[in-house]
């Protein structure tokens, strides 16, 4: 399979303009279902991921037990606070609201946080039957969706899974030894079987289309990535960007890894790959935009 992969020209050629005439909801509305009582940063990381990466208004789904530590947070997005259950996950009734708010959002992100179990795997399982927007699946939609990876055979809207090599273990059924081995062979049978997008996570992390007839490898990135928050902040960054790119979750995934692992980069020499933290990256992503927009001189 041949692979391509993004340098700063062609990430500058790839990224959408802007639209001078544009407002908030041109600029797309995305919709964020994360957290629970544990999980509570993930909801943070995920949302401003998404706001820096140009959306225009962004709805944050969670459990209604988070809403004074979130609030207290987050400024610019709107709240879903949702009906808690007592493990202090999204309960299961809240699956009317969640499903009606996705069908007025142009891309829709579940998974970070969320935990497992009857009400996120039913919230999950329920998405991917009737969403009829692009669906992005990380973290915890992803443990939920391996205990019958065939429901993504159900799916009626495009959809992108994030895992990183555990959790693609645990949905395929291989060791994380086995992938290791050979990531794109793992990501291209994947996709082919599925009919998903794929963004497998790692060194050198794989994006396969739907169709696995394209191919992306991403080259930024270091081991500052390496710390829980980081996948949390990425799926925010790619949730932001779908809406410039008319849903397209692919082009959005290959732009999104390469801005991700960017804002590691440019910071590494500051803060070192000891001591990055995802919240720093996101921090740095206006630095990594402007740097993009400028491009390269040939």
């Amino acid at each position: 399979m041949v692979y391509k992969s993004l340098d700063l020209n062609t990430a500058n050629a790839m990224l959408p303009k802007r639209d001078l005439n544009g407002n908030k909801g041109t600029f797309g509305k995305v919709l964020l279902i994360c957290g629970s009582k544990n999980m509570v940063g993930c909801c943070a990381l995920a949302t401003e991921g998404a706001l820096r990466c140009g959306a225009g208004l962004v709805t944050l789904a969670f459990p209604d037990v988070l809403y004074n530590s979130l609030t207290a947070r987050l400024t610019e997005n709107l709240f879903l606070p949702l009906p808690t259950d007592d493990r202090g996950f999204i309960d299961y009734t809240a699956l009317p609201t969640v499903l009606d708010a996705a069908e007025k959002a142009d891309v829709v992100m579940v998974g970070c946080g969320i935990g497992t179990g009857f009400a996120p795997s039913l919230i999950t399982t329920s998405l991917i039957e009737h969403c009829s927007k692009p669906l992005i699946l990380d973290a915890d939609a992803l443990n939920c969706l391996s205990l019958c990876p065939d429901y993504l055979k159900k799916a009626k809207a495009p959809i992108l899974l994030t895992p990183h090599p555990g959790e693609m273990a645990r949905l395929t059924g291989k060791s994380i030894e086995e992938i290791e081995k050979d990531r794109l062979k793992t990501a291209v049978d994947f996709c082919k079987e599925y009919k998903v997008n794929l963004l497998l996570k790692g060194h050198e992390t794989v994006i396969c289309s739907s169709e696995a007839d394209n191919v992306y490898i991403n080259k930024t990135g270091n081991t500052g990535l390496s710390k829980g928050g980081a996948g949390d902040l990425l799926s925010g960054i790619i949730s932001g960007l779908t809406p410039a790119f008319k849903g397209d979750l692919f082009k959005s995934a290959v732009l999104g890894a390469f801005v991700h692992g960017m804002t590691s980069d440019v910071l590494k020499e500051t803060y070192s790959e000891y001591s990055l933290l995802p919240t720093d990256c996101a921090k740095a992503l206006p630095q990594v935009f402007s740097i993009i927009e400028k491009g390269v001189a040939d």
